[in-house]
């Protein structure tokens, strides 16, 4: 009996990577299950065009303090499920594992003992050639990675609100003055059953750093939502924690390692790099 492998990722525009993604995606999941959360570029038109992308969850163009990635992750949790999967390979749409995941994957998912497997994590800085090496800010090491991440399908599986339960929620609101929304970023899911792995030997490249100026706008995007969503914590202190990617005093970078990045389908980023 065949192993079922579905795909699943949640973005917002991120047509200068996600033809890359879908490419990747397509060579090792049986399908692909995306949630646009309210892209206004191409990328709804390209996940249409997708042979292996069997649903798309779509939701209204909506100002980022609406975002909700713990509730776009158990949507897309509950889709796979439905369409059968045995196991749910999460991804955003900027983040992609390496070439050997294809001949890896067989062995991973017939190992019944084991519930995820997760993924040592690399940032190639302003070019596909080279990535900082610095510290773990950097190059993750795959027990602090939760995507991409390779889960087995249960129906217990649930991500889970960073913040905490709802009542945690109300005593940070009141204590100290942080909203409900948006929730950004997520933590280990509920309901894993079986051992948790993490291999070094399949990397994660995250590509959100190819640009310096995608990247600035980022950042700043970050600081604002976080102005918003915690009025109480300090600007130095934010401005701090929201642009410490940007400071290279300290930066040692490393030559990327052939496969990390799917040669056949590098052309299809898109982003400039500066």
């Amino acid at each position: 009996m065949s192993v079922k492998v579905i795909g699943v990722l949640p973005l917002k525009n991120e047509d200068w990577i996600l033809e890359y993604t879908l490419a990747c995606l397509s060579e090792f999941c049986d399908e692909i299950i995306a949630l646009d959360d309210g892209s206004t570029d191409r990328s709804l038109d390209i996940l249409k065009q997708c042979e292996k992308v069997v649903k798309i969850i779509a939701n209204p163009p909506r100002s980022a303090k609406f975002r909700n990635e713990p509730k776009n992750w158990n949507r897309l949790t509950r889709a796979a499920i439905e369409r059968g999967a045995d196991w749910i390979f999460y991804t955003d749409a900027d983040e992609m594992v390496s070439k050997n995941i294809i001949e890896t994957l067989p062995s991973l998912v017939a190992n019944a003992e084991v519930g995820v497997y997760q993924f040592k994590k690399i940032s190639p800085w302003r070019g596909l050639t080279h990535y900082r090496s610095e510290n773990e800010k950097w190059v993750a090491p795959p027990e602090n990675a939760l995507n991409p991440i390779l889960i087995r399908a249960t129906n217990d599986l649930f991500w889970t609100n960073p913040k905490g339960s709802f009542i945690k929620r109300i005593a940070k609101f009141i204590l100290r003055g942080e909203r409900f929304r948006p929730t950004i970023g997520r933590v280990f899911p509920k309901g894993v059953f079986g051992k948790r792995i993490g291999l070094n030997e399949i990397v994660a490249v995250h590509f959100n750093n190819l640009s310096y100026q995608a990247l600035i706008k980022k950042q700043l995007n970050y600081a604002v939502n976080e102005v918003v969503e915690r009025p109480k914590r300090g600007i130095e202190d934010i401005v701090e924690w929201a642009f410490f990617r940007l400071d290279e005093s300290n930066i040692e970078l490393r030559e990327v390692e052939q496969g990390w990045i799917w040669p056949e389908f590098e052309h299809l980023i898109k982003r400039n790099c500066d």
